[in-house]
């Protein structure tokens, strides 16, 4: 009896231990899936990888060729508004286009103002403003030159010396558009005050005023008097001539 109850006992746990080595081989092949699968994804991985500089590279490229297809057609179309700007004409009566016979009259140099490129007209226009705000400048240093004159004659107390005047003063002494005819004899007697290096320097500017006005009567000749009495008796002539004189 003993032993025929021990033997289904046994038989069980042989069973038992197949049904335990069933569950091993099913590890065993699940393991096996998963690194398959996991040896998929990272094959996948490094594909995409190795892809993605491609597309990067891919991707730089076209947008280098559209910078330079866009910079192409930036330059082109400078250069047409340039050539452009060069056959365009304007006149100066009238909107219509240069017949042939008017540009060969604008050819020459008398008519040289007829027939005006629209550069030739911008630099016209940017020397005229340059022109004006010489002009202006001018006007101001004038201001400027007179209003130390008056002060150094009216209010030598609160007047104070300042080279940058002295020099613009006796730069412009001689010239009666740069200093009027009404503020010269202020200019006159503060001038003539001058010593050392100063007075040195004005000498030599009146002087040399002198010459140059001399040289142009001896180039008119005797049979020119009216014109040689027009140059002695001009404003240049006669303040150099006054400045030397108030030295002596």
């Amino acid at each position: 009896m003993a032993r025929t109850e021990l033997e289904p006992k046994k038989q069980k746990r042989k069973a038992k231990k197949r049904k335990h080595g069933s569950s091993d081989d099913e590890v065993a092949n699940k393991s096996l899936i998963v690194e398959q699968q996991q040896a998929e994804q990272t094959d996948t991985q490094q594909a995409e990888e190795e892809q993605a500089p491609r597309k990067a590279g891919k991707a730089s490229k076209r947008r280098q060729q559209q910078e330079i297809s866009a910079i192409k057609e930036k330059r082109s179309k400078q250069t047409n508004d340039s050539k452009e700007e060069e056959n365009e004409v304007v006149v100066e009566e009238g909107g219509d286009l240069p017949t042939a016979e008017q540009l060969e009259e604008a050819a020459k140099p008398e008519n040289s103002n007829a027939v005006v490129t629209v550069r030739q007209k911008k630099k016209q226009k940017h020397l005229q403003r340059l022109e004006a705000q010489k002009d202006q400048s001018a006007d101001k240093e004038a201001k400027r030159n007179e209003e130390y004159l008056r002060k150094w004659r009216d209010n030598r107390q609160d007047w104070k010396f300042e080279k940058l005047r002295q020099i613009s003063i006796q730069q412009t002494a001689f010239d009666e558009q740069k200093l009027s005819e009404d503020i010269w004899g202020i200019a006159l007697e503060y001038l003539a005050s001058s010593k050392g290096a100063a007075k040195a320097i004005l000498t030599k500017l009146a002087e040399d005023v002198i010459q140059e006005l001399d040289q142009k009567c001896d180039q008119l000749g005797e049979d020119c008097g009216l014109e040689r009495q027009t140059i002695v008796e001009s404003t240049r002539y006669q303040r150099a001539r006054n400045l030397l004189q108030s030295f002596d």
